[in-house]
């Protein structure tokens, strides 16, 4: 028997099982090329899914404004300003019948109030409200620039905020300035502990008779709270009163700082006169 044809038979078969042998077990072994989709192309973006850095936010909420802002007489602050909490109030409309208001070319605005018989001027920056004042004798609520303080530590904002008001006494229990501002001091003396360091003088407004007293008040634990401006005048069987108040400092504030536009506001104060000047 012929050997050759037999062992290149068998050498043919041994290369034919080999090479079956490699194919078979190694292409097994490799994944199939659609289970590495999903490891290569990421999820779709779904912004309501996504996860906030621990530290950092883009939301106003992490910012908490303490409003400073309170009224005199006992009042609770109704008027404090928290614009990133995102809620609204309705704000009563006065009517525009009774109400000029004219822009000037210096950056100040020329108010007149036909139902109560005045007019002031005040700068642009500052927000003028006659309409939701909080109070019946309260004709006007000015408020001026706010001022922001944020404490690096504790990643708090404070708002500081000064207004000034101007209140109408339709029926005076008298007519002696000097008793009707005795009487106003001694009701400040009781209710809010001012003392007789307080600074009080004569002085004019809308070309009448008046007094002026600046003071401070205190909070629950002693601690000055607030700073006043006030002035007192009586016209035409009218008291009128002007309050400038802001938080209290030793130091520049938002109180300081517009002192200056609120006393100009109030030496543009015009009452329009009924009777002769006293």
């Amino acid at each position: 028997m012929n050997r050759e044809p037999v062992l290149a038979f068998v050498l043919v078969l041994s290369l034919c099982a080999n090479a079956y042998f490699i194919f078979v077990v190694h292409t097994s072994s490799v994944p199939d090329a659609g289970g590495l989709v999903p490891a290569l192309i990421p999820d779709s973006y779904d912004p309501g899914n996504s996860t906030e850095i621990s530290g950092v936010s883009n939301s106003t909420d992490d910012l908490h404004f303490s409003g400073h802002e309170s009224e005199f007489e006992g009042e609770s602050g109704e008027n404090n300003e928290y614009p990133d909490q995102g809620t609204t109030e309705p704000v009563t409309t006065a009517s525009r019948e009774t109400i000029l208001v004219t822009p000037t070319p210096d950056g100040w605005v020329a108010y007149t109030s036909k139902k109560h018989a005045f007019s002031i001027r005040y700068p642009v920056t500052w927000e003028l409200d006659d309409a939701s004042t909080g109070s019946p004798g309260r004709v006007v609520v000015l408020t001026a620039p706010p001022e922001t303080e944020c404490d690096s530590y504790s990643a708090q904002c404070f708002k500081y905020i000064a207004t000034m008001t101007i209140e109408i006494d339709q029926d005076p229990h008298t007519l002696s300035l000097e008793e009707y501002f005795n009487s106003a001091v001694s009701s400040l003396q009781k209710s809010h502990a001012i003392t007789s360091t307080s600074k009080s003088a004569p002085c004019m407004l809308s070309g009448n008779r008046a007094y002026q007293i600046e003071f401070y008040t205190r909070n629950e634990r002693g601690n000055p709270d607030r700073s006043y401006m006030q002035y007192y005048t009586l016209i035409d069987k009218k008291g009128y009163i002007i309050s400038y108040t802001g938080p209290y400092s030793s130091w520049e504030n938002v109180f300081s700082h517009n002192k200056g536009d609120a006393q100009r506001i109030i030496d543009s104060f015009d009452v329009e006169r009924t009777y002769e000047v006293v």
